[in-house]
């Protein structure tokens, strides 16, 4: 697998950092585990972080997809297992 497809951890630290910006909270303070609706994002800050992902990870992601992982920690791991799957597949 090439070294250039983002982990889980990688995909979770770039989302702490980009949340953290959305909702001017040092990146710190932001827990991974809490759903991102209680760490202060609304729908439109919600949609911004997927778009920022799509565009990121080069996938398409439907907003929906924070119903199912609605943690940083689970929509990360998703995330990552969705890249290196991709990318199985395209080798």
């Amino acid at each position: 697998m090439s070294s250039n497809i983002p982990d889980a951890a990688t995909i979770e630290q770039w989302s702490i950092s980009f949340v953290s910006k959305l909702i001017d909270q040092p990146a710190e303070r932001i827990n991974p585990n809490v759903e991102l609706e209680r760490l202060g994002l609304d729908s439109a800050t919600a949609v911004a972080l997927i778009m920022s992902l799509e565009e990121r990870l080069d996938i398409e992601l439907m907003p929906e997809l924070l119903f199912d992982y609605p943690t940083i920690a689970s929509l990360s791991q998703h995330l990552a297992s969705r890249v290196a799957s991709g990318a199985e597949r395209s080798a």
